[in-house]
């Protein structure tokens, strides 16, 4: 069973640090944490059926797109981090960051 960590703004989302999960790729991974999570979570970490875009996954501290994207095989002794990169994760940084022409 991998182990899922969640980082910062999305710990708190989550409301847990850390729990294991049964995937045998990141996009299987993905579809079995948006059925777990509540839809608070779901809205601060997906759009649509997609992540936001400034959602990290590494597995075994290692982005995935520099392996092989969602296809990423996942083995029970992996880690995988999810975390939020840029002003949402930002320590103090509330909900979500609308910039310039943003949504927010």
């Amino acid at each position: 069973m991998a182990e899922v960590r969640f980082v910062g703004a999305i710990r708190k989302a989550a409301g847990t640090a850390t729990f294991g999960i049964d995937a045998g790729t990141v996009e299987e991974f993905l579809e079995k944490l948006r059925g777990l999570m509540g839809p608070a979570f779901q809205e601060f970490v997906f759009q649509g059926e997609e992540l936001q875009g400034d959602v990290e996954v590494a597995v075994n501290g290692r982005s995935i797109s520099f392996l092989d994207g969602p296809k990423t095989a996942l083995t029970p002794f992996d880690q995988v981090t999810l975390s939020i990169n840029g002003a949402r994760g930002s320590p103090g940084a509330s909900g979500s960051f609308a910039g310039p022409g943003g949504h927010g």
